[in-house]
């Protein structure tokens, strides 16, 4: 059943059984004991009954949206993140955000279907308890939406806090050593000491907030229903409403503020999961992907350079860019491949696979194996032949389970750089993309890459330099000057 669906379902429902429950402790006051008794059990066993069956649907349809959410993942790992879009959040929480929008649909048609209380209110208690319901509603709408407003604001500044609190700590641990030789260690303490007290703050800040929330919305709902009792017991004790009726527009009215309340509450999930989509909504083609050229570009600009590039690679081209150091040709190579926004012009490319090595590129933490296959099924024996070939041989490397960690420790520069090239030709990409890797290899090594990259001759290799570089071959050049 679609969300919006069981949402009115769900709201009339519990309406119904409130009219159930009015009718029921009407009868035990009026001495129908035995009946009001077995209505009570009835709309108790339904009202369990409806909850169960809600919950168990939200459950069902949230691991089913976390399925699909999940195997949409490979297209956000297909296609290399904006520069802009690197701290879009961890994807696995996205995708359990995302998974609660069924769930939220529903509340909100839910939330909306319970207006209809609101007439039975006014047929049960007259026009007085129908102002005071409206009055209270249209007043709990612009608070809810401010309390939800500052209370997402806090919970984001917490965030922003907190994820830079754990970069910097990670900063300082991988440069503790030399802090320490410096006699810096304190420097780094005091820094870390600093961002922690300011994120528990922050912590202390958003859980306030979020109370001073939750209080507006218990303060709103009970202000509504004490009113309405107020109403509905003057009226019967001038003998002017029936105990039914009394009965129908106190409890209609409780349940009326209850679904609004449940869908009021939910401002922060229902923010998340808005945004959850926006990050995981990616099509498996478009943005700068084609399937009939390499890689293309007309009129280029980057935000780093003032000068057009036009290029042109197919299988097996050799392009090569220059020019000295921070003149814009990483920021070239990162345009060119979609990962940063031009200034001006297109690029194109395939939508085979590509390697991108630089000196500052990391590996995974895992095994040797897993870094150079990424899961493909691939032999050992291509693997050792892939390693032999760019000069990664011995006992270093003939263990392919091998434990690695992300920032290769144990590894010189070069074999890190070599490992990434090794992993770009065991996936059999298209493009090579090379980032001034050859400030960081000795001749040995680059001698072993050249006679590699010679060897592989249908893949297109782009390779950016300060002056020397490792392809023997060279088509194409861009040079860019300062």
């Amino acid at each position: 059943m679609p969300a919006s669906a069981l949402g009115v379902f769900s709201s009339l429902a519990f309406l119904s059984l409130a009219a159930l429950g009015a009718l029921a402790i009407s009868d035990v006051a009026e001495h129908r004991v035995n009946r009001g008794i077995l209505l009570l059990m009835l709309t108790t066993a339904l009202r369990w009954l409806v909850a169960s069956v809600l919950d168990e649907w939200s459950r069902a349809r949230a691991a089913r949206e976390r399925s699909w959410w999940r195997s949409r993942i490979v297209f956000q790992l297909r296609r290399p993140r904006r520069e802009g879009d690197r701290a879009r959040g961890d994807l696995a929480l996205a995708v359990d955000h995302a998974a609660a929008a069924p769930e939220l649909e529903r509340l909100r048609a839910g939330a909306a279907t319970s207006l209809v209380g609101v007439l039975i209110v006014w047929r049960s208690a007259g026009w007085i308890a129908l102002v005071i319901t409206l009055g209270l509603l249209a007043l709990s709408i612009p608070l809810y939406a401010r309390s939800g407003r500052r209370s997402d604001a806090a919970a984001q500044r917490y965030r922003a806090r907190r994820a830079t609190l754990e970069v910097r700590q990670l900063e300082v641990l991988q440069h503790a050593p030399e802090l320490r030789a410096l006699g810096a260690v304190t420097y780094g303490a005091d820094e870390i000491a600093a961002l922690s007290d300011s994120e528990h703050a922050l912590a202390m800040r958003a859980i306030r907030v979020a109370l001073e929330s939750s209080l507006v919305t218990e303060f709103l709902s009970g202000v509504s229903v004490g009113l309405v009792a107020m109403v509905v017991g003057f009226a019967l004790l001038e003998g002017h409403l029936s105990l039914v009726r009394a009965l129908l527009a106190v409890l209609v009215t409780a349940e009326l503020f209850t679904q609004i309340r449940r869908y009021g509450v939910e401002f922060h999930r229902r923010e998340n999961a808005e945004k959850a989509r926006d990050v995981l909504e990616v099509h498996d083609h478009g943005g700068p992907f084609t399937t009939d050229e390499t890689l293309v570009a007309e009129a280029l600009v980057t935000e780093a350079h003032d000068d057009e590039v036009s290029l042109s690679i197919g299988p097996g081209d050799r392009l090569v860019v220059t020019g000295p150091s921070g003149v814009g040709k990483t920021t070239l190579l990162h345009t060119l491949l979609g990962w940063r926004e031009p200034r001006a012009g297109t690029s194109r490319r395939g939508l085979q696979p590509v390697g991108f090595v630089s000196a500052e590129s990391t590996l995974l933490s895992g095994s040797l194996r897993t870094n150079l296959v990424l899961g493909a099924d691939t032999s050992d024996a291509e693997v050792r032949a892939v390693l032999s070939s760019l000069g990664l041989r011995g006992e270093r490397f003939s263990d392919l389970n091998a434990e690695l960690t992300s920032d290769g420790r144990g590894l010189s520069d070069g074999e890190k750089v070599r490992i990434l090239i090794a992993r770009a030709l065991l996936a059999h990409a298209a493009l090579l993309v090379l980032d001034d890797v050859t400030g960081v290899l000795d001749e040995e090594s680059r001698s072993s890459i050249r006679t590699a990259l010679d060897a592989a001759r249908g893949v297109a290799i782009l390779e950016a330099s300060v002056d020397s570089t490792l392809l023997t071959r060279v088509d194409q050049r861009i040079e860019l000057r300062a």
